[in-house]
């Protein structure tokens, strides 16, 4: 079978604990997989306003997750049961999946895997002042919280995590990068691409001069905003948010590009 990847170098920065299917997806493609982390979830500044909505949680008609991270930052501090009263949404499979690990099944996934997405599956269900609580990171989009205050829910957004860039990573990227071109490089969220721009502004000539040599995979319509803002055009988007989709977009760039 012919293996449009076969020895291309694909650079993965997703955090180093979520990377694990999208190594595997790639490496099944026969790409060369090289790991730069570009995203460390630590706890919030102040954590006591997440963990008072933990044992508030009673209190609220709706609990939504946007990410993996969120989920695992804040359904431990519950004890491992929601009560009875709280349905729970999720923004797409992955966070859909962490939540099952913590043995809780969603009551809604919304169609389009993101923000606006969500808002449009879930509005019909909180338009009457339904109490909903957000746990998000700390950079989240207003988004979420906007357009379900616009339908008409009470909309509690908290800090569950933060994120900072690897300490490491300056040292990795200088390995990866300083004498051999950007190339293929995965992004999955703004803010991957955000410390991927503050990397490249350390070494090698600055993001300005080298951003050209940048092969973008990007994992869905947000991100790629956030490339196009740091002046990159993406040259891949997955169809929608998933390993395999990821890969499938690289190796459907490769194929045209060898037309």
């Amino acid at each position: 079978m012919n293996q449009p990847l076969a020895g291309l170098r694909v650079v993965i920065t997703r955090a180093e604990h979520q990377s694990d299917g999208l190594v595997a997806a790639f490496t099944e493609a026969d790409a060369r997989v090289e790991l730069l982390p570009l995203l460390e979830v630590v706890p919030p500044a102040d954590p006591r306003p997440l963990e008072r909505a933990a044992t508030e949680l009673a209190l609220y008609d709706w609990l939504v997750f946007t990410s993996a991270n969120a989920v695992e930052a804040f359904l431990p501090l519950t004890g491992g049961a929601l009560p009875a009263r709280v349905r729970v949404a999720v923004v797409g499979p992955a966070t859909a999946e962490a939540l099952r690990s913590f043995e809780v099944e969603p009551h809604l996934e919304a169609r389009k895997a993101d923000a606006e997405g969500l808002v449009a599956d879930l509005a019909p269900h909180v338009a009457r002042r339904r109490r909903v609580l957000l746990p998000q990171a700390s950079d989240a989009r207003p988004a979420l919280a906007e357009g379900l205050a616009a339908a008409g829910a009470e909309a509690v957004a908290i800090v569950a995590y933060d994120k900072r860039l690897p300490p490491e990573a300056p040292r990795r990227a200088a390995e990866l990068f300083a004498n051999e071109p950007l190339g293929w490089v995965t992004f999955t969220s703004p803010r991957i691409v955000r410390h991927f721009v503050e990397l490249l502004g350390g070494f090698g000539g600055g993001w300005e001069r080298r951003r050209g040599e940048l092969l973008a995979a990007s994992i869905g319509p947000v991100t790629s905003a956030e490339l196009r803002r740091q002046g990159a055009e993406p040259a891949a988007e997955a169809a929608r948010p998933g390993d395999e989709e990821m890969v499938a977009a690289v190796a459907g760039a490769v194929r045209r590009d060898r037309r």
